[in-house]
Formats: C-alpha cells, structure tokens, sequence
C-alpha cells in the first residue's frame, strides 16, 4: 500500500516539475525563436519596401524581364511575382539563368517558394513564414503587391536564407531536450526521497492502528468466551423465566456475531503486518471446491436455494488449501445470503490459458454499479440489514480479496444479465501441474 503510495507522489511531483520545465522551455524557444526570426523579418521589410519603391518608378516596365532583373535583383534576396494562383511571371531565379546560359529557364526556377503563403496573403495582405527550398531554410515574405503600379500581377515573395537561424534554433532545442531530461530526472530523484521522508510518520500511525487492532482482537476473545460461557449457563437455569431465556439467547447470538467479526479483524490485521503467511504446496483445487460446495448444499437447501457445480478436470494450483477452503466459503456464504428463496446459486471450475479459473455466480439481489467499486473494503455493506441479520461483519470479501492476493491471483466482481452477481476469481496454475480427469456436472 505505501509503495504504491510513494510511487504516487513521485509520479505527480514529476508529472508537474516535467510540465513547469515544458512550459519554461516553450517560453524560452518562443522567446529566442521570435528574437532571431524578427532581425530576418526587419531586413525582408526593408527588401520589400526598396521593391515597392522601385516598382513604383519603374512603373509598366517592371513586367520587363530585363528591367526586373537589373532594378529588383540582389542574390540575397530571391524575388518572383505572381498571381493570385500561383503562376509566376517574373522570377529572379529564371533570369539569372537566362542571363547566364542564354536558355529557356527551368520550371523549377519559376515555381512559387511557399504555395501557401500566397493563399495566406491573398486573404491577409501579408504572410512571413519560414519554408525549406533546395536542403535549405529561408525565410519568406509574401505580399500583395500595390494595385496602383499598373501591371498585371497581384502578388510578390521574397526569400531570405534562414540557415543560421534554423541552426541556432536547433542547438538551442538540443539544450532544453537534454536540460529537461536532467531535470526531470533530478525531480524524480527528489520526489522519491521527499515522498519516502513524508510517508515515514503516517507509515508508523498505520503500523501501531494495526497493532493496536491485533491486540485489541486478540484480547478481546477471551472476555467474550466468558460473556458466551455465562449466557449459556444462565439458559440452561431451570428457574431462568422465559423471557429471560430469550434474552440469553439474544446474547450468546451477539457474542457470536462479535467474535466472528473479532476474528475477522485478527485475521486482517495479521495480514497487514505480515504475520500471516501462505506456504504453498500443490493444492487439487476440484477436490476443494467440491467438498466446499457439498458443505454448503445444505445450507443452501434449507433456505429454498438450489445450487450447482462444474468441474471442468483436476486443476492443480499452488497454494494454501485451507486458505483457499476459506475463500470458496466467503464466497458462497456471500451467494447465498444475498440469494432469496427460489434463487441460484452455481461455481465453475475450469482452466483459462495458464490460470485457474473459479466463479461463483447467484441470482440474488445483485449489486449496484456504484457499489462494485467498494466491495471489497472493509467494512463496506451493499445492504447493511441484511448482513447484520445474517450475521456478516462486512470483512469478508476483505479477507478473499487478501486471500486471492498472496496466491498471486486476481478476483473481481460484477452484474450478471438477470440481476444477481458474480464472482470471477483467476489463480496461477501450479508449476509443471497439468489438468486431468473429465468433466463433472452436479
């Protein structure tokens, strides 16, 4: 319990350390990335404001490949206009191509650097964005171009390369990546020692609350063989009148209850502390569950409950048959007190891969959805009438919760389609124990 406990606290302390330093790291890449992009973006301004300048004079004969050439072409600053669609016009790529090989250019020197920021602008007026052309990173502006000077085109880019920046950018991931994972580590590692220091003074609280609950049951089973002693002496009194026999009667039945309920907690409390161990040797799990189910046929029949068995083979696990014993008991004292007159009570035994698979299944009252959750807490009653009436102390789903547990096993519990509930418990099958025999049917 208190290691999941620790592991808890070390989880979130983590959790949130590891979200602090996200958030930090975020704020310090938007931060940097903002910085380094706005001494690009100002020279793209200003690129672009030489542009609409010299577009302005030029005027018509800035659709003049020769002119657009000579008046707009810096080799650090690609340009090319467009349409609203895409399709470019001028382009300093294609020129200087011209201009050096004499040639038709490539179509690859005349296709637009971002598509997207040309959709982006047409609607925005403005779109900077950092693209990825040849291997490389630029940065580029889109703009619509002004509509007063005259030529056909609608739409400018201009490129500026973004190799620096884009590397600092990724030196600078590469230290928040490593930084966080040693601070993350680092707050793990202090979460542990943390979450351990703060558990010691409620771990000793828990140690002597289940102590004291030992003792205490352990003490108390002898005043109450007394008091059980005493009420059955005074029964047997001839000159006892007979509504005093009732009386004594009504006290040797709560001092059963008591004692059932002290032993339960003994039991739970050794359990807690340890002291109770399963030794296991190979148990026939058939042969338990079938004289377990013939002791409490019986019972079942007086209260007008019919009751069943499969057994699917021998089915062999590693366990601690008197424990297990206990187990089937709790869990078909369970059926049948929730069961009323003309119900079902049935268990089936068979294997599932690897594992023992044992349930028990009624047609009793069932257990609402928003009790299953709870039912094997201590104390927990579905209908607390009931149980008292039938002598329950509430602790018994805990102790075959708990029983289930040290055989390294899994129970859970759930609503059957016509109302009532079943109980699916799964054992590790003994080592190198095979099932035989055949089917049984009772």
């Amino acid at each position: 319990m208190f290691k999941q406990a620790r592991w808890r606290l070390v989880a979130w302390n983590t959790s949130i350390v590891a979200l602090l330093l996200l958030l930090i790291g975020g704020a310090v890449y938007g931060f940097f990335s903002s910085n380094l992009y706005n001494g690009v973006d100002r020279l793209l301004l200003e690129r672009q404001q030489r542009l609409v300048d010299q577009m302005s004079t030029v005027g018509a004969d800035a659709v003049n490949e020769y002119s657009f050439n000579s008046q707009f072409h810096e080799p650090e600053y690609p340009a090319l206009i467009t349409d609203t669609s895409g399709r470019t016009d001028l382009s300093t790529a294609c020129l200087s191509w011209m201009t050096a090989f004499g040639t038709t250019c490539p179509a690859d020197t005349k296709t637009p650097f971002s598509p997207d920021a040309i959709r982006a602008a047409s609607t925005q007026g403005q779109d900077f964005r950092t693209v990825t052309r040849n291997g490389e990173a630029e940065r580029v502006l889109t703009f619509l171009a002004p509509p007063t000077l005259g030529y056909p085109t609608e739409v400018v880019q201009i490129a500026h390369s973004a190799t620096g920046e884009e590397n600092a950018l990724s030196e600078l991931r590469r230290l928040l990546l490593f930084g966080g994972f040693l601070g993350v580590l680092f707050a793990g590692a202090c979460g542990l020692f943390l979450a351990n220091k703060s558990l010691v003074p409620i771990r000793e609280a828990f140690e002597r609350q289940r102590q004291f609950t030992a003792d205490a049951s352990h003490e108390l089973r002898t005043p109450l063989a007394l008091i059980r002693a005493n009420a059955e002496m005074l029964g047997r009194s001839r000159t006892l009148h007979p509504e005093d026999s009732v009386l004594s009667d009504e006290i040797i039945e709560e001092t059963d209850h008591l004692n059932r309920l002290v032993s339960d907690l003994l039991t739970l409390a050794r359990a807690d502390t340890g002291a109770l161990q399963i030794i296991a040797k190979p148990v026939d799990l058939r042969s338990v569950v079938s004289d377990v189910h013939e002791d409490v046929r019986l019972i079942a029949q007086e209260r007008g409950i019919s009751s069943g068995v499969s057994l699917n083979g021998a089915v062999m696990v590693a366990g601690d048959e008197g424990r297990l014993r206990q187990l089937l008991l709790i869990l078909l004292d369970n059926a049948i007190k929730y069961t009323d007159s003309g119900g079902e009570v049935n268990v089936e035994l068979s294997r599932a891969e690897n594992r023992a698979r044992l349930v028990v299944e009624d047609t009793g009252i069932g257990i609402p959805k928003a009790d299953l959750p709870h039912i094997f807490d201590r104390f927990y009653r579905v209908d607390r009438v009931r149980e008292h009436e039938s002598g329950g102390t509430g602790l018994g789903l805990s102790i075959a919760q708990w029983i289930v547990q040290a055989h390294h096993g899994s129970i859970r519990a759930e609503e059957t389609a016509g109302g009532g509930t079943k109980f699916q418990v799964d054992l590790p099958l003994a080592p190198g124990k095979s099932s035989g025999g055949g089917s049984e049917t009772s």
